[in-house]
């Protein structure tokens, strides 16, 4: 009888290898899938980030006209920081400060403000690294100012 139940633990040892290692395979997707959907939450929350922070510096110059569009050039604008500037300057140095941060921030981004009946749009939008084929990501937020 020991002749016929050589190797019969092996076998065991074989599939236990086997079902351990698909665990492991199923481990490492949910670890991939979960670092994927990470980065994704990361760039939504900068955008909402910087939408709000854009409505601020619209709040601090009430009286400037902050809409541009999707892909309008950057303004040039002096830094305000170090030197005293003029409403249009501030205007010209935040859309700067806000297009270059989004494109520091996020992969292809960019931002547009519109304004239509009182009420101001801001939408920030962005390209998925992962699957570059598919349209950019975007958000948008909107409030009254």
């Amino acid at each position: 009888m020991p002749a016929r139940e050589a190797g019969f633990s092996l076998i065991e040892i074989l599939v236990a290898v086997l079902i351990v290692s698909v665990g492991v395979l199923g481990v490492a997707g949910l670890q991939l899938v979960s670092l994927q959907n990470n980065t994704s939450a990361m760039f939504r929350t900068q955008a909402f980030q910087a939408g709000y922070e854009i409505i601020d510096r619209m709040r601090a110059n009430p009286q400037q006209d902050y809409v541009i569009a999707l892909a309008d050039a950057t303004p040039a604008a002096p830094d305000c920081e170090t030197a005293d500037c003029t409403p249009v300057q501030m205007r010209n140095y935040d859309l700067a400060t806000w297009l270059n941060d989004l494109a520091a921030n996020l992969p292809n981004g960019d931002g547009e403000i519109q304004v239509a009946a009182g009420v101001t749009s801001i939408t920030i939008q962005w390209q998925d690294e992962r699957n570059p084929a598919a349209g950019p990501l975007s958000v948008t937020v909107a409030t009254t100012l």
